[in-house]
This record gives C-alpha cells, structure tokens and sequence, in this order.
C-alpha cells in the first residue's frame, strides 16, 4: 500500500490554478491538467493548489531581485580581534542577515532581524559601531558618523589613490584615535562572489580606524 503524501503548491497565476483544479476547454492544456490529476491518484498525493495575488508577493519580488555586487565582508577572526582592542561593539552597520557579526544590525533595506533600516538615519548615540561600508559609500559614512557625534570601528581598504583617503588623510585625521592594518586575508565574500575585495584576486591591506567623533 503507497504512504499518503500531501503537496501544496502556490501559484500567481489565477488561471493555472483553476486549470489544475477542473481542467481547460483547450484540449493540450487539459491534457497536462489530467496528467497531474492521474500521477497523484496513482501514487497516493493529495494535491491542493492555492492562488496567491501578485500584490501580496511584493516584499519577495524585491528581496529576491536584489543583487549585492559589493557583497564582502570581514572574516569572523578579524572581528574577534577587533572586540579584543575595542570593546563591545553594540551595532553592526551596513550589514544583513547572513553577514552580521552582532545581534543588533542595520540594514540597507529590510532583512529578517534587522534593527534598523538605512544607516544614515540612525541614531548613533551611545552606540559603538562595527562600520563596513560598501567603498562607493565610505566617505558619506564618516561624514554621518561625524554629524552624530558616535564612537566607530571603520574598516576600508587602504587605497590612498581613492576617491575618500584625501577625506580620512585631510579632513577627518583628528577623529582618528588608533588604527590597525590588516592583511587581506581579514576579508572573505558574502554570496555574491564577483566582488574584488575578498576574492583570491585582492593583495591588498585594510586598514581598520577607531574613530571618536567627539
């Protein structure tokens, strides 16, 4: 005697859900329909399909589309490291769900534990950051971490002919309290694998800055 087995499928499409259900007056499209019907009495499914509006998969839609093409990150042992010299870190910024070294994280748009959303409408009071920011953004975050007045661990590859090392080098140099050089072995890829900083093909040293911006 087949064990009883029991599917459930969801779909957004109204009309194939009403296909697999009665069947189609077009004559190739009710073949299939019978099929399904046919393959679950025979081995003992029960088959239910469920009809899901596209409004109501929005949030999936956008998650599932996004591709982080500066997906990197530091490597747990260089995080430990960095707690040993610096204490508690309390807010880990720039970071998801997959990649966060802290409990409490801020996100660039919704993840699942998240603490906040969007790094540059946090309030930074009283926290001690974990600040990694994508390299397109590193300038930007210093001038936020500045405006509020917050204690910051900062790492950014140390890059001098980059767009932001004249804004660390000139303008921010007072904030600087202490700092370690890292090799690039501190780095490894998220999921997306394309990015250079992480991958097998950067030589190259971070630099890890304790900033208090006070």
């Amino acid at each position: 005697m087949l064990n009883h087995s029991y599917i459930k499928w969801y779909s957004d499409s109204q009309v194939a859900c009403t296909i697999a259900r009665v069947g189609s007056m077009r004559r190739d499209v009710h073949r299939i329909a019978l099929r399904i019907y046919q393959l679950c009495l025979k081995n003992g499914i029960e088959f239910e399909i469920n009809w899901i509006p596209r409004t109501q998969q929005q949030k999936a839609d956008f998650l599932s589309r996004l591709i982080d093409i500066d997906d990197w990150q530091i490597t747990r042992e260089c995080f430990d490291a960095l707690e040993k010299l610096w204490g508690r870190h309390t807010s880990d910024c720039f970071a998801n769900y997959y990649n966060a070294k802290i409990s409490r994280f801020v996100s660039w748009h919704w993840n699942p534990g998240c603490s906040g959303v969007d790094f540059f409408v946090q309030n930074l009071a009283g926290e001690n950051c974990l600040v990694v920011p994508p390299t397109t953004l590193i300038a930007r975050a210093l001038f936020y971490l500045r405006k509020q007045k917050a204690y910051a661990t900062v790492i950014v590859p140390f890059w001098p002919s980059s767009y932001f090392w004249p804004v660390i080098n000139r303008q921010l140099t007072r904030y600087i309290v202490d700092y370690k050089v890292f090799n690039s072995k501190a780095l490894t890829h998220g999921r997306n694998t394309n990015s250079l900083l992480g991958s097998n093909r950067f030589h190259g040293e971070i630099i890890v800055l304790r900033m208090a911006f006070v």
